[in-house]
């Protein structure tokens, strides 16, 4: 990607987990102050410079995009959920950052619906949305009836096989501890067999049943997210009107 109203780096970091070096791939206004924050969480198989897709965020909404990367099909586990709190708060800590967004797809917006659950109480009171693309929502259902043999193998190998601790992660369980009034954009499948169209319904109808505003955009397919002018200035302003959405928010011509 070339434009020279945004400005990437790529960076590496030694993790506390395991020490291992760990990447974050960064993307900023140039030449301006970055007024918003979003911590960026990719699919199964890619890695952090799928931060690319969301660029749009950077223009239009003059945010700062920080996407996590290095660990492969991590999901939810211990080595994942330590190195996004290290990246978070190692980026949160400069004075003028009053709050951030979580932001994923596929796999990583199933790690964006869990991190505002599983962060640190401080971590999480300054959450200020979360925008879930295609995500999961219930990954004991997930592990055993997934369309994806890869999906319920890398998914139960995040958690070492132990299907208590992938409960205790699951989105679902997660809903007493996400901050209240926490707004959340989901964008879906309407035949995903992948991640369980079913089960991410009965999530937001949940996350309404307990007072967050969430705002649903439905297409037809089965796990695909293949929109390059995919608007997302229009899913995060979305956040917080609680309604369901009949288009897809594209851009303009």
């Amino acid at each position: 990607m070339r434009d020279p109203a945004i400005e990437c780096e790529l960076t590496r970091y030694k993790s506390n987990y395991d020490q291992s070096e760990q990447s974050t791939f960064i993307m900023r206004p140039a030449g301006r102050k970055s007024e918003r924050l979003f911590f960026f969480f990719h699919g199964m198989d890619g890695d952090c410079g799928d931060a690319v897709v969301v660029h749009d965020l950077v223009k239009r909404l003059n945010a700062t995009v920080i996407s996590v990367g290095g660990r492969g099909p991590a999901w939810v586990s211990d080595a994942f959920i330590a190195d996004a709190e290290q990246v978070i708060r190692s980026r949160t800590r400069q004075k003028d950052i009053t709050g951030y967004y979580l932001i994923g797809i596929s796999m990583g917006g199933t790690q964006a619906l869990a991190l505002a659950g599983l962060l640190p109480d401080d971590l999480r009171a300054s959450v200020q949305g979360v925008v879930a693309l295609i995500p999961g929502s219930n990954l004991v259902a997930i592990s055993a009836s997934s369309s994806s043999e890869d999906v319920k193998r890398t998914l139960r190998a995040s958690v070492g096989g132990n299907n208590a601790l992938l409960e205790q992660r699951s989105p679902l369980q997660l809903l007493d501890r996400y901050k209240p009034d926490l707004p959340f954009a989901i964008f879906y499948d309407q035949q995903d067999t992948l991640l369980l169209t079913s089960e991410l319904e009965k999530f937001v109808a949940a996350l309404r049943s307990n007072h967050h505003p969430v705002t649903t955009f439905a297409t037809s397919g089965n796990h695909s997210f293949a929109f390059s002018d995919f608007d997302y200035q229009e899913v995060v302003q979305s956040l917080g009107s609680n309604s369901i959405e009949n288009k897809v928010p594209l851009l303009s011509n």
